[in-house]
This record gives C-alpha cells, sequence and structure tokens, in this order.
C-alpha cells in the first residue's frame, strides 16, 4: 500500500491536540508576517538607493525613512522567524509524543500474528523513521510552503506595479523550470527514498536480533557471522543512502544551473535597461534582489518538495501498520464477566499460513474448580492450546467456552483477566520484584503482593535481598535463577485471582528439587481453581483429575493417570520411556 502525502496530512491533523492547533495556528501567523516583511523589504532599498542618485542630480530626496523601514521590516522578520521557531518546536514535541504513544498503544493491540512475523529492531526503527519523516513535513509545510506562497504572491504584486513585462515575464519563466525541475525531483527522489529508509529499518532489525540472542552467540563463537550479518545490511543501508544522496546532489545541479541562467539573463537585460535610461539604478537593484529572493523561496518549495518526498516515504511503514487491524473485542465490557470457571473445547481447529494443521478437531471440558492436564509430545499443539484461550490466535473452526459461553463473543480484556498463565520462560521486567509481582494488578497492595509471594513461597527470599521488593531483578530478570524467576511468575498469577489458571510447561526448565518445589506451589494456588496443566513431563500432571493426552493435533485419549497406564497406549508408553530415562539418569 502506497502512501501520499494527503493522507499523511490529514493523520497529523486527526492526532493533533487543540494545544499543539493552536501553536501551529501562531506559527503560521508569525510565518506569514516574516515572508510579508521580507518581500517588501527591497522596495524599501530601491528608495534608497534612488534617493542616493537623486541627491547627487541636485533633488532633495532624503533617505532617512526608507533606511529606517528597511531595517525595520528585516529585524521585524528575523524576530519573527526566531519566536516561531520556539512555537514550532513545542507544537512539534507534543505531535511527536502522542504519535509514539498511539504507535505503541497500537502495537500493543496488534494480534500474536502480526508480531509473529515482525522483527522487534525493525518495528523500532519504523517509528525512529517515522518521527524523522514527520519533522522533514512539518517543518517543509510550515517554514517552506507558507513563506513561498505567501513571498511570492507579495513579490509579483509588486513587479506588476514598479517593472517592465519583459522582467516580469522572465521572473514567470524561472517560475515555470523551477516547478518542472522540483516535480520531476519529488517523483524520483520518492523511490530512492523508500528504499533507504526499508535498508535502515533492515539494520536495525539485524543489530537488535543479534543483541537479543547474544548468549547463544557466544555459545556458538558466532560474533563473526553476526558481524557479518549485520555488515551487510549496512552495506546495502550504505549503498542506499549513498543514492538518495546523489539524486539529491542531480537535482541541486539542475536547480543550479536554471537559477544561473535566468539571474544572467536578468541582470543584463537589466543593466542595459540602467544604461539606455528606462530604469534607475534603485529599480536595478530591486528587480536583481527580487530574482535572488524569488529564487530563494521557489527553491525552498522544490528543495521541500522533495523533503516532503523524502518524508512520506519514511511515514509510509508506520501508516501502513496504523491500517494493521487490532484483536477485535479489545475493551472490557461494563461488567466484566463472572462464572466458576468451566471450561470446554468443543471440535476446535487451527492451521497456520502454510496450510500445516496444528490442532484438528480437539474437544474436551474441564469442571470448575478441576485440574486438567494436557500432554504430547513435541509439535503436538499443546502450547497451541494455550494460545487459543486467551485469544491470541482464533479458531478456525469449532469453539472454545467459558462457563458456557464462546469466549468470542467476550471482551479480550474480560477473558485475560479470568485466566493466569505461568509459562514456561518467565518474562520479567527490568523493575523491582514488587513491580513484577503486581504488573498484572497494578492497583494491588503491599500486602496483597506479600500474601501472593508467600502462597509462592518467594517472601523468604525476596526478604534476604538487598532492597527486598524493591530490588530490581535486571533485564529479564537476569539477576533471578530459573526457579526463582518461575515463582515471581507465580506470585505474579496469584495476586490475579483468576477464574482459571494455566501452568505451560511451568517446571520443564527446572531441576528435579527445584521442580518439587515448585509443583507444590502450583498445587497450592489451584487447589480450589481450574486449572490447565500442560505438560512434557508426565510426573507434572500425575494429580490431575483428567488427563488429555494429544498427538499430531488430535486428542490420541482421555482419561485419569491410573486408567491410562491400564490402557497401555501412548500415555502408557511415554511414562515408560520418562521413567526409563529418569532410571538411566
Amino acid at each position: 500500500m502506497r502512501v501520499n502525502l494527503g493522507e499523511v496530512v490529514r493523520m497529523l491533523w486527526r492526532e493533533a491536540t487543540p494545544f499543539v492547533k493552536r501553536r501551529l495556528a501562531g506559527v503560521l501567523v508569525l510565518v506569514i508576517a516574516a515572508a510579508v516583511l521580507t518581500a517588501l523589504s527591497p522596495v524599501a532599498l530601491k528608495f534608497i538607493v534612488d534617493g542616493f542618485t537623486t541627491e547627487s542630480s541636485g533633488r532633495s530626496v532624503s533617505p532617512p525613512l526608507f533606511v529606517t523601514l528597511y531595517v525595520l521590516t528585516l529585524w521585524l522578520a528575523r524576530t519573527a522567524n526566531e519566536v516561531r521557531q520556539l512555537i514550532f518546536a513545542q507544537a512539534e514535541q507534543r505531535i511527536y509524543r502522542t504519535l509514539s504513544e498511539r504507535f505503541f498503544a497500537h502495537l500493543m493491540d496488534l494480534p500474536l500474528r502480526f508480531h509473529l512475523d515482525r522483527q522487534s529492531g525493525g518495528v523500532s526503527q519504523t517509528l525512529d523513521n517515522a518521527l524523522q519523516g514527520l519533522r522533514m513535513i512539518l517543518y517543509h509545510l510550515v517554514f517552506s510552503a507558507m513563506p513561498f506562497a505567501v513571498q511570492l504572491t507579495t513579490v509579483l504584486l509588486v513587479l506588476v506595479g514598479l517593472v517592465t513585462l519583459p522582467f516580469l515575464l522572465l521572473f514567470l519563466g524561472a517560475l515555470a523550470f523551477y516547478v518542472v525541475a522540483f516535480l520531476y525531483s519529488a517523483a524520483t527522489i520518492t523511490k530512492v527514498a523508500r528504499k533507504a529508509s526499508a535498508a535502515r529499518i533492515d539494520v536495525s532489525a539485524a543489530m537488535t536480533d543479534g543483541l537479543l540472542n547474544y548468549e547463544t552467540v557466544k555459545y556458538f563463537t558466532a560474533e563473526a557471522l553476526i558481524q557479518d550479518r549485520v555488515a551487510r545490511a549496512l552495506d546495502r543501508s550504505e549503498s542506499a543512502w549513498v543514492g538518495f544522496y546523489r539524486r539529491y546532489a542531480l537535482n541541486g545541479l539542475v536547480v543550479a544551473a536554471i537559477f544561473a541562467v535566468f539571474l544572467a539573463g536578468t541582470v543584463f537585460y537589466a543593466t542595459d535597461e540602467v544604461q539606455r535610461g528606462q530604469m534607475t539604478v534603485g529599480d536595478f537593484v530591486l528587480v536583481n534582489s527580487y530574482m535572488l529572493q524569488v529564487v530563494q523561496p521557489i527553491e525552498m518549495m522544490g528543495y521541500a518538495m522533495q523533503g516532503l518526498s523524502q518524508g512520506v516515504a519514511m511515514l509510509e511503514k508506520l501508516v501502513q501498520l496504523f491500517h494493521e487491524p487490532a484483536e477485535p473485542g479489545l475493551r472490557s465490557g461494563k461488567d466484566g464477566a463472572t462464572g466458576p470457571g468451566t471450561l470446554a473445547f468443543q471440535d476446535v481447529c487451527l492451521s497456520y499460513g502454510d496450510g500445516r494443521l496444528v490442532l484438528n478437531k480437539v474437544g474436551f471440558q474441564v469442571a470448575a474448580g478441576h485440574t486438567l492436564g494436557i500432554v504430547g509430545p513435541s509439535g503436538s499443539g499443546k502450547s497451541t492450546v494455550v494460545r487459543l484461550l486467551m485469544r491470541l490466535l482464533e479458531p478456525e473452526g469449532g469453539r472454545i467456552l467459558l462457563d458456557g459461553a464462546p469466549i468470542s463473543c467476550m471482551a479480550l480484556q474480560d477473558l485475560r483477566r479470568a485466566i493466569a498463565v505461568v509459562p514456561q520462560d518467565t518474562v520479567l521486567f527490568d523493575d523491582t520484584v514488587q513491580y513484577n509481582i503486581a504488573f498484572g494488578r497494578a492497583d494491588a497492595s503491599r500486602e496483597e503482593i506479600e500474601e501472593a509471594a508467600r502462597v509462592a513461597q518467594l517472601h523468604e527470599l525476596v526478604m534476604t535481598l538487598p532492597d527486598r521488593y524493591d530490588t530490581v531483578v535486571g533485564e529479564r530478570g537476569v539477576k533471578l535463577s530459573g526457579g526463582e524467576r518461575q515463582r515471581v511468575s507465580i506470585a505474579r498469577a496469584v495476586l490475579k485471582s483468576p477464574r482459571i489458571y494455566v501452568f505451560d510447561e511451568a517446571t520443564s526448565s527446572l531441576d528435579s528439587r527445584t521442580e518439587r518445589e515448585i509443583l507444590r506451589s502450583l498445587r497450592t494456588i489451584s487447589r480450589f481453581n481450574t486449572a490447565l496443566v500442560i505438560a512434557h513431563r508426565l510426573s507434572t500432571v500425575v494429580h490431575a483429575d483428567e488427563i488429555v493426552v494429544l498427538e499430531k493435533g488430535r486428542v490420541a485419549e482421555q482419561g485419569t493417570h491410573q486408567s491410562l497406564l491400564c490402557r497401555n497406549g501412548t500415555y502408557a508408553a511415554l511414562w515408560r520411556a520418562q521413567q526409563d530415562g529418569a532410571a538411566a539418569a
């Protein structure tokens, strides 16, 4: 999808607050005032020069008034320019803030499928590029387009009244050539600017990917491989940006040639007119000043057209991202959702984009207050069940019911508040222990946070930390062990007070002793709640009221631990294999 300037301007106007609109209006008033004053200053200069020449010829014409007017117009124009910069900066920074907030909020509202197809570094660079493009668009619209229109109108009015037709035709001819040159320039700049912007996004994505996986890079001594990948991205970016500036320079050479040709024509013609007595020296100064003064705003406008094209190209991916549909039904209803926590999957089907079937008519039911174990080999669809339950993915067939109501009809916020997930890989933020426990309930009191930590058998550990609950855990919780991070995750789930607990491979990466302690915590918190325990280790689900065995996206078996062992099927085979492995270890 291609984006044009009109769409960008409409988006910016929608996002602009009254604060921004008032300041932009003030900037425009100052821009118009400065443009008019700048355009009129050569008229005062003309009368000053004519005053000198008439005085030397014996006529009494004193120029002090025009000197005062000349200096005053230039001073007022400069003053207006300085004030407008300050007012514009206030509006610009507020737009940056508003757009960044909306961008991040929209990213958070997008479905999981979008994030699975994107690199986080590329998404971040999209915002950086967009803010640069936004500044270029705002700057050129306010400081180039508007002054150009005002100055050009004022200059042409003065020329019509003070100079002959040939000079007016020379000015209009120069204007026509400039317009053609800059229209062509804008059209060619857009393509190379879009390529350069995309190349910069690729560089950021490659760098971020390497930094996020630095441990793996170290494990495999793959620094050179990652550096080569980034170097190739940088090489493509360098080539793209050199191509962009090459195009910019060629356009500038064409503009310089047009300027030189028409300036020479104007000066030679004006010189001849003065020598023949058809023009005064003041008229000569006026014509030359206006040629320079008309050329400057025309060139400003031309470069503005190029800058606007580049800005639109840099904003294009952000606008495209805003067109990505958010998750449906995200906002909470008035009353939320209540119920004991009965859960049912009815013939649920799901496939990924390549047509590969992940779940094929999966069905099971969990009564309120009971625990269901879901097991199976890797790739059988266990974790996909969690994503479907949380509506990170939508099923292509079948229904998921919570207390008899289809979850597709529930507001996402209500659904997700009703479910607490303890994942295999606990995600912690670079903040305090208290912040990470209270992440799902920011309004929780300190007493509630400590009680949740006690249930998760975490409180005693936290009290040994340097700053206790105010201890910063580091990026991704690197200052805590795996078991400690998992306990924080459990405390976070407890504090949420959900209707359903989901333990998604919550102990698979832990040692046996820590696993037993974590399992004890899990059984404690889920004693009176509905619970789904998704596990690869079957020892994790032995206590479950019922166990579902998934195989190749289908329910292969279903029953209690003992009944499944007696059936001597897939579950029994997995159990024997794990027991033999444990004995061998």
